[in-house]
C-alpha cells in the first residue's frame, strides 16, 4: 500500500497522541510539538517573495527530526495491531514465528496475513483505525495484493474485500 503525501498530510494532533502514548515526557513533547506547529514556508516567484503562509498541518521532508517522528507515526501502527491475541487472525506462515504484521518503507507498507478473509479483514481494519487516527489516507491505485498458495475463490474473496489488484 502507498500512503497518499504522507509527510504532507499527517496531522499535527496526532503525533502528539502518539508521543503521549508511547510515554515520551511531557517536556520533550511540548518541545517536539512546538517544532512541528511553527512550520512557515516563503515562495519566490518571478523575484517577488511571498508573505509567510503557516503551514496547516504535515511534516518538513528532508528534516532529520520530521523523519524520526514519522518513524513513530508508522510505528504506531504496529502498536495498534494487537492482532496476534485475536483467535480469528492468523499470520503469514514466513512471519508467525516473529509475530510480524506489517513492515513500512518510508510511506510504502507491506502487510502480512495468512490467505484467509477473517485475518486480511481484520489487518484491514487494524489499517483503518490507523488511517483514521493519524488523517493518512491511502493512494488505492498503487495497492496490490499478492498470493501464494491461495485457493482462488479465497483470493477472488480477498481482492473483493479489499479492492486491491
Amino acid at each position: 500500500m502507498d500512503i497518499q503525501k504522507s509527510y504532507d498530510t499527517v496531522e499535527s494532533q496526532a503525533v502528539e497522541d502518539i508521543l503521549s502514548e508511547l510515554s515520551f515526557p511531557n517536556k520533550f513533547i511540548s518541545w517536539t510539538m512546538t517544532t512541528v506547529k511553527t512550520i512557515s514556508y516563503k515562495y519566490k516567484v518571478n523575484n517577488v517573495v511571498s508573505d509567510i503562509l503557516q503551514a496547516k498541518r504535515g511534516l518538513r521532508q528532508g528534516d532529520s527530526s520530521s523523519l524520526i517522528l514519522f518513524v513513530l507515526v508508522m510505528e504506531y501502527l504496529h502498536s495498534l495491531q494487537n492482532l496476534g491475541k485475536n483467535p480469528n487472525f492468523n499470520f503469514h506462515s514466513k512471519y508467525e514465528k516473529l509475530k510480524i504484521i506489517n513492515l513500512s518503507f518510508a510511506d510504502d507498507l507491506l502487510l502480512f496475513t495468512s490467505g484467509d478473509i477473517s485475518s486480511v479483514n481484520l489487518a484491514l481494519q487494524s489499517f483503518k483505525d490507523f488511517l483514521k487516527a493519524t488523517e493518512l489516507e491511502v493512494n488505492p491505485f498503487k495497492c496490490k495484493a499478492y498470493f501464494g498458495n491461495v485457493y482462488e475463490n479465497v483470493k477472488q474473496a480477498i481482492l473483493r474485500a479489499t479492492a486491491f489488484a
